[in-house]
């Protein structure tokens, strides 16, 4: 299907856009829109894209992502993490068959439950990026529920702990590991690490079959902590050949509360993701250490 189709990716330069041009780049019926081509602040600019390509599928890995200084910016994240998807879905709702693809985030609860959080949880974000992200989900829903088009469908895939082409945790923490003697990572915040590479291929798969409009938890098997994924990646690049963390490293697992940020962080960000691999008809997603520790050996190896 996506080879057939007019598709337009939003977000061409960030860490997932990337993963989809690596997958998408040679078929011509792709296009893929960064921020030179459109501002997503702008809806004029945004309905320009989309009266030019006339997509069929969009796909919005576009983002804004900085948690902190979502605290100040605001308006920024509202303006391109709920208005901006707004538009896009209020457009492919009016296309025959159309599909909209849109990315969310654990960040939309509040992380006190004990268990990994389902769809239908009720969310409770605790700062102004979660908000922005989780208006953006209502905003598509209400738009497709209003649509007397019930051929278009729209997907909102919940992910977590992103890493891929750019700049992530992982890549934090080796870096800092080449430096320093001793790193402090939190261990009390539990979730699971995604590599865009998967998760822009499971994109692939859900658009390709025909599941229903709605909500889909979008992350691998497992779970670990901040320190277990720091502790992990720093092994798989010793492992890898990377010299320069020396054998003296201490990684030393603090609290949340010993390292306190201008947002709040939910300690359990454990997403559920049973019900997508029962629509995709998969018994068994990758495990994150696999995915992680394959990601490792390619940077070192770069």
């Amino acid at each position: 299907m996506i080879t057939s189709q007019s598709v337009v990716v939003f977000g061409k330069d960030g860490q997932l856009g990337k993963a989809f041009q690596n997958i998408l780049s040679q078929y011509p019926n792709v296009v893929f829109i960064g921020r030179q081509e459109c501002d997503l602040t702008m809806s004029d600019q945004i309905q320009e894209v989309l009266e030019k390509f006339r997509p069929q599928i969009i796909i919005n890995a576009a983002a804004y992502t900085a948690v902190d200084k979502a605290e100040e910016e605001f308006d920024l994240s509202f303006q391109i993490n709920s208005f901006a998807p707004k538009i896009m879905a209020e457009y492919i709702s009016q296309v025959i068959d159309g599909k909209f693809i849109h990315y969310s985030t654990d960040y939309v609860f509040d992380g006190i439950k004990q268990t990994p959080y389902l769809e239908n949880d009720t969310p409770n974000p605790l700062g102004k990026y979660g908000e922005s992200k989780l208006l953006g989900e209502n905003f598509i829903k209400e738009v497709f529920e209003k649509n007397a088009n019930q051929s278009s469908k729209y997907f909102i895939l919940r992910t977590s702990w992103v890493y891929g082409d750019g700049a992530n945790f992982i890549k934090t923490i080796l870096n800092l590991a080449q430096k320093r003697d001793l790193l402090k990572v939190i261990h009390d915040q539990y979730g699971t690490p995604t590599s865009t590479e998967w998760l822009a291929k499971i994109t692939l798969e859900l658009i390709g079959g025909n599941p229903s409009s709605g909500i889909y938890n979008t992350v691998v098997d497992g779970e670990t902590s901040w320190y277990g994924l720091a502790e992990l990646a720093i092994e798989f690049a010793k492992f890898n050949g990377l010299n320069e963390i020396g054998d003296n490293l201490k990684v030393i697992p603090i609290p949340a509360v010993e390292y306190p940020l201008p947002a709040a962080r939910p300690n359990n960000s454990r997403l559920n993701n049973n019900k997508l691999k029962q629509v995709l008809q998969i018994k068994v997603f990758p495990e994150w250490k696999e995915q992680v520790r394959d990601y490792v050996k390619k940077l070192v190896t770069k």
